[in-house]
């Protein structure tokens, strides 16, 4: 009997998919608000020059894989329909999934071989970091697709070794040059060009040799371009990333990191499949994710190995080449993703393998028919945990409407050019392709605020002269007015800049859905007329001129000594990070993205407000460290 259809692998995955999709809403996720709409029209715009930080640091991202969401929606394509379209891409993981299980249980009877594939590939998309993203604008789960059909090719046992090496390095290259988090998985791949059946001596190394040399190429051609033009732009390839390193004096000098679910101590990372498997979003994932299968993959493999030890057989007896190749990739994956980021989103392909894995591991250990009873016990109550604390998005699932970004623009947006600020943590970039061409951007104050002495901002504030505007969801207009407690929040915010909002001019850029036709309709009907309530539409107001008083100044100069000297000698907490500083209230903050933290001044205290972890760390009193010889506080000794 043959091996199922292509037709049925990877069709009856999509149209799950697309139907998940229709009934999951439309997704208007937070990055896609930020940036995954404004790369591409940074990119088709050559707007590298006339914008600055737009989107704040992901601005300068690779913007080639947002290009088919990009092109879908500004050419009016139905929010339905493109969406359905991604979600038909997202679907091919499923359908490999199933593909690398056919190869695993390749010594199983056909009907067992079938049905533990199918297993596999469902406990491996039981995971509901993947179906937040199905359908939406996440480059993760449309990236993942090429990196398990390399993993299947340097799988497989037939010949052609080196083509197939040659072929996985390309695709594991080019997930990589669009995504660079997934350059970890190009390298956990690495071992296997080496150990591909069939191959040795000389052999092998021509086959790592492919896969390299491909995956080279694959960089070159998808991200070199984007390299250069930053390096010409800003002398920094990866610009604002490694600062430290390239020194571009178009941002503050630092290599930006990502701690928010980074694992602390070898403690941290045993206990992590556990604490998967809880209600908790500091875990690995933004939103709540739970995930069983970690920690079944855990115990599975534990039981495997004593039992192996207990028969005096060598652990490799159970399992055969293709078994160590996956097992191999999925380890090394983990490993790398647990040091890195240990971001769900990032790490998307270990959680769907993870199913593989555990099934696979299940049939070596127990009798099929009971494999087969507890995997499947398995997947129901991890799919019904799904189901019921995961959301459907990752961050709004609003209407589905004819357009999938329905903003209704005033005239006057479109015909005259302006320089608009943004001061808040979402810089709502996904607005700048609306407005006029010739028009700038820049999140002055926000994930990675800027310095107010910055030469590039002051050339576009002279160019923009009598055309400085802010722009931001936190404005509300009341009779053309935003209320003056926003006022007020957003002169503090452009204190620095020596600016303040003329409440004289504003206009609004309202979000109105358009979902009156008949397939809105269909579609809304079908995702249960679900409605959010999160402000999507933005006001803009001009700005005036608000000169600083040298006291103020001087203030401000002196906290940003206190606060170099506090990262300096408190060099373990803050692990290289610094940040521009800013007014707070009555006193002086800078914000570290890469570590979730505030270090705060104000009164005579200092700490580092940990505001993710609901933790405070005292750094002693602002009088204490202005002496030249005070002794460090606890935290930083």
């Amino acid at each position: 009997m043959a091996r199922t259809s292509p037709w049925v692998v990877f069709g009856l995955p999509a149209v799950i998919c697309a139907a998940w999709s229709v009934y999951a809403g439309k997704d208007v996720n937070w990055d896609l608000l930020n940036y995954h709409y404004y790369l591409p029209y940074e990119l088709l715009g050559r707007r590298l020059e006339q914008d600055f930080f737009a989107a704040s640091a992901q601005s300068y991202l690779n913007p080639i894989g947002y290009l088919p969401f990009y092109l879908m929606v500004s050419h009016g394509w139905h929010s339905v329909v493109v969406s359905i379209v991604l979600a038909a891409a997202h679907s091919v993981s499923i359908g490999l999934l199933y593909l690398i299980g056919w190869q695993l249980f390749a010594h199983l009877p056909i009907r067992e071989r079938r049905a533990f594939s199918i297993l596999a590939a469902a406990l491996g998309a039981a995971t509901g970091v993947y179906w937040m993203t199905v359908g939406g604008s996440f480059l993760d789960a449309l990236l993942v697709p090429p990196m398990l059909a390399a993993l299947l090719l340097l799988v497989r046992e037939d010949g052609h070794a080196a083509s197939r090496a040659a072929g996985a390095g390309a695709l594991f290259g080019a997930a990589a040059a669009l995504k660079y988090s997934n350059a970890t998985f190009a390298l956990a791949a690495l071992p296997l060009s080496l150990a591909m059946p069939g191959l040795a001596g000389a052999s092998r190394l021509r086959s790592c040799l492919a896969y390299v040399s491909a995956a080279a190429l694959a960089v070159g051609v998808l991200a070199g371009p984007w390299f250069a033009l930053l390096w010409r732009e800003f002398g920094n390839p990866v610009f604002p990333l490694m600062n430290a390193w390239f020194r571009s004096p178009d941002a503050l000098q630092f290599n930006m990191i990502g701690e928010r679910f980074a694992l602390q101590d070898p403690s941290a990372v045993i206990a992590f499949p556990l604490r998967m498997a809880t209600l908790d979003p500091r875990i690995y994932s933004e939103n709540f994710a739970p995930d069983l299968r970690f920690a079944a993959l855990f115990v599975t493999l534990l039981a495997l190995a004593a039992l192996a030890a207990r028969r005096g057989a060598r652990p490799s007896g159970a399992l055969v080449g293709a078994d160590w190749r996956v097992l191999t990739f999925f380890a090394l994956a983990l490993a790398l993703w647990l040091a890195g980021s240990a971001n769900g989103r990032y790490g998307l392909i270990v959680l769907l393998l993870a199913g593989v894995c555990l099934a696979r591991a299940a049939e070596r250990l127990l009798p099929a028919r009971f494999a087969r009873v507890a995997l499947a016990v398995l997947l129901l109550v991890q799919v019904a945990m799904t189901f019921i604390a995961s959301p459907t998005r990752w961050f709004l699932a609003e209407r589905w409407s004819r357009h999938w970004l329905p903003y209704a623009l005033p005239e006057r947006a479109q015909r005259e050019p302006a320089l608009y600020l943004t001061v808040e943590i979402l810089p709502m970039a996904v607005i700048a392709p609306f407005l006029h061409p010739h028009s700038s951007f820049v999140n002055f104050r926000g994930q990675h605020s800027l310095p107010g002495d910055s030469p590039r901002l002051a050339g576009l504030l002279e160019r923009h002269r009598g055309r400085v505007r802010i722009l931001g969801r936190q404005l509300e207009l009341l009779e053309g007015k935003p209320a003056d407690d926003q006022v007020r929040v957003y002169d503090t915010r452009l204190r620095r800049l020596g600016y303040r909002v003329d409440t004289s001019d504003c206009f609004a850029i309202p979000w109105r859905s358009d979902d009156d036709d008949a397939l809105s309709r269909a579609a809304n009907w079908l995702a249960g007329n679900r409605q959010s309530q999160e402000p999507l539409s933005v006001v803009s107001c001009a700005l005036r001129a608000a000169p600083r008083a040298p006291a103020d100044i001087e203030r401000e100069r002196q906290a940003s000594l206190l606060f170099d000297r506090i990262e300096k000698s408190c060099a373990r907490l803050f692990r290289g990070q610094t940040s521009v500083t800013e007014p707070l209230g009555s006193g002086w903050a800078r914000y570290y993205a890469g570590l979730d933290a505030r270090l705060e001044a104000y009164g005579d205290r200092v700490i580092l407000n940990r505001y993710r972890l609901a933790r405070e760390v005292e750094l002693g009193r602002i009088s204490e460290w202005a002496r030249a010889n005070a002794a460090l506080p606890p935290a930083c000794r």
